[in-house]
């Protein structure tokens, strides 16, 4: 292992980030979280139809990590329930400045969609501190999922091994 990335090993390792492997219910994913994650689900309208919402979520090292799960039933669903999740994300940022994560993120065992893709977006909140966010939504099958990463700067030492650590099981 090079020194640059012994460090970035260290660093992810921290006590402020405790990574554990946490099993998402539905669509057979597990993430790495570096806290451990509660569990909470609420309906919402997405993309016009009424879904359950599963999340998981955490806080550690002054960010939020999250991955949120729905079940649209209908497979013309998926891509517009995707483009939904993405839009909304963007709508919550006050002129967002948005970048594309390096290319080609993907997750293996993820179900094709155009609307699928990672995006980091930076902006302000309204008391005028920075406001980073770093998300993706993909699906599998029926499945609609968001991984998101939100804190006050971009940390790459905590949104890598989160984004990394999603996976479908075989």
């Amino acid at each position: 292992m090079s020194t640059a990335g012994a460090a970035v090993w260290l660093l992810a390792c921290s006590p402020a980030l405790d990574w554990r492997q946490a099993q998402i219910d539905g669509p057979g994913l597990a993430a790495m979280f570096p806290c451990r994650p509660v569990g909470q689900s609420r309906q919402i309208e997405l993309a016009g139809a009424a879904v359950t919402m599963k999340m998981q979520a955490c806080e550690a090292g002054g960010g939020t990590f999250a991955v949120s799960v729905a079940d649209v039933k209908d497979p013309a669903a998926v891509g517009p329930a995707l483009s939904a999740l993405r839009d909304a994300s963007l709508g919550k940022l006050a002129s967002p400045t948005v970048t594309a994560p390096p290319t080609g993120w993907g997750l293996i065992g993820a179900t094709p969609q155009q609307a699928a893709g990672r995006w980091q977006l930076n902006s302000q909140r309204p008391d005028g501190s920075p406001l980073s966010l770093d998300t993706a939504v993909f699906a599998r099958g029926t499945w609609v999922i968001q991984a998101t990463v939100i804190g006050t700067r971009a940390d790459e030492r905590a949104s890598t091994p989160f984004f990394d650590g999603l996976r479908f099981a075989p």
